[in-house]
């Protein structure tokens, strides 16, 4: 399910090293700036006016405005999703967030982790295990159908920060309400998700 050439390389501020790490087949990355908004509702208009919708551009617009603004809000970095190019298994309504997270005096990192392990059935990804996974499971709605969010959590200390701050990747997969949690589809993504968060690596180039 990888392609070796699709890769997301980033430097998005100081506090945050340059990083690597390879995405699913056909998926692409973005930040969240002003500009990459402006372009990803502009490519968005022009399909739907290319598929005789453009009367569904206007709230389309309002969504990736909300998006964006609850990202930002949450101290995101990069948003990725399967491409036009992706292959069919791979569409659909899933998408991969990078968050920056910072210890608090309430909730420093190494209870999170902690937390995670003993409630949420965290488990440690990648060599070295360094990198913790959970998941965690919320209702919501898609075009008036009841449904369910998979968000599968990754997180990877900052070097140097002494674990007061780190990289949280979250993956989100949409299903159906009554799908069980141990279907095979959602085990497919929990694992590609695995293999790719796994991938990741602080990058001295």
């Amino acid at each position: 399910m990888s392609d070796l050439r699709s890769e997301l390389r980033g430097r998005v501020a100081p506090a945050l090293p340059a990083y690597r790490m390879l995405l699913p087949l056909g998926w692409q990355a973005y930040d969240l700036s002003d500009q990459t908004e402006r372009e990803l509702v502009g490519a968005a208009r022009s399909r739907l006016s290319g598929a005789g919708r453009a009367d569904l551009a206007a709230g389309l617009t309002g969504q990736v405005e909300d998006a964006f603004r609850s990202l930002r809000g949450q101290d995101a970095f990069a948003i990725a999703f399967a491409g036009e190019s992706a292959p069919s298994w791979a569409l659909g309504a899933a998408s991969l967030v990078g968050l920056r997270r910072s210890a608090t005096p309430e909730s420093p990192l190494d209870a999170v982790v902690e937390d995670a392990v003993r409630n949420r059935g965290g488990v440690a990804v990648g060599e070295g295990h360094r990198i913790v996974r959970w998941t965690d499971r919320r209702p919501v709605t898609i075009d008036a159908v009841s449904a369910v969010s998979l968000l599968i959590n990754y997180l990877i200390p900052i070097p140097g920060t002494r674990r007061t701050q780190a990289v949280q990747w979250t993956a989100t997969v949409a299903h159906a309400a009554d799908l069980a949690e141990d279907e095979p589809v959602l085990l497919a993504w929990v694992a590609l998700f695995d293999h790719h968060i796994a991938s990741f690596t602080w990058s001295t180039r």
